[in-house]
This record gives structure tokens, sequence and C-alpha cells, in this order.
């Protein structure tokens, strides 16, 4: 990939509980902990989606904090802008343990486990197939998604303690 930062598309920064539907070619940045984020991309539109989830499940009257709301909310929002069948890559990234509380095998299940496994719950859902992730550990990520490529850079985020 290309370096994202010099492209001279739009830059979005996607904030904890937003997700971004891309009209126009952009750059779109963000920083995860346990939260999680899921890119929809159609390489027949050249348009994507991405969400910024803070938790598993819910509903929007919030914003779209919750993942299972925010991706079917994203497919939706994608399969309307054409009436021809899509095709879609499907990446996921963040939800790490931030606070070192458990790994799920000898203690409780993480908010970044359960971010993660309702993600998977969701694309599977909707009939997609995930190409590409990187989730779990204990490090933040910061990503950079492309609207028009698909193509995302992941940059694992210093640990400060």
């Amino acid at each position: 990939m290309k370096n994202p930062l010099v492209t001279g598309l739009l830059n979005v920064y996607l904030r904890p509980g937003e997700i971004y539907v891309s009209q126009v070619p952009t750059l779109v940045s963000t920083v995860l902990g346990s939260c999680v984020s899921v890119i929809l991309y159609s390489p027949t539109l050249a348009k994507g989606a991405i969400c910024h989830a803070m938790l598993p499940s819910g509903t929007n009257e919030n914003g779209f904090r919750y993942v299972d709301t925010a991706v079917t909310v994203m497919y939706e929002r994608l399969r309307n802008i054409s009436k021809q069948s899509l095709d879609f890559q499907v990446k996921l990234f963040g939800g790490a343990n931030m606070l070192n509380t458990g790994n799920g095998s000898t203690g409780p299940i993480t908010v970044g486990q359960q971010n993660v496994e309702a993600a998977l719950q969701a694309i599977k859902a909707l009939g997609l197939t995930l190409v590409a992730s990187d989730t779990g550990g204990d490090r933040g990520r910061k990503i950079f998604f492309n609207s028009t490529t698909g193509e995302v850079l992941m940059r694992p985020v210093r640990k400060t303690m």
C-alpha cells in the first residue's frame, strides 16, 4: 500500500460510536482499544463503510456504539447505493484486552473479546466472509482505511504502562 497519508483524499477521523459510509473518496482513521472496527468494501462500487463500535450488542439510540447494529446499518446503506448484486470484502480490527482482566481461557471474557465475537456473528449473519483481521492482544491499534481502494494500514499503538 502506498502511504495513505499523502493520497490527497478527504480525511475523516472516526470517533467511538460512529460509522462512515463513503460517498466520495476518503481516508478514514480511528484509534481502537477494546473497541472494534468492521470495514465493508465493495470493489464493484469502489466504496466502503467503517464503524468504531464500543459494545457487542444493542440498539442505535445512542449512535452506532453497538457492533451488531453498526455492521447491519453499514451493510444496508451500501446495498442501497446500488441495485446490482455486490460482493463485499470484510475486514475486522481491534478488540484488545486493554485492562488485562483475563484472557478468556482462565478468566472472564473481556469486552474486547465480546466485541470481536459480536462482529464475527454479525458478519456471518449477513452471509459475508472475513478476508482480513487483526484482533485481540493487549495493545491498541490505529487504522487508516482508503474508502476507494479498500486498503487498510494498521499500526500498533505503543503501550504506555
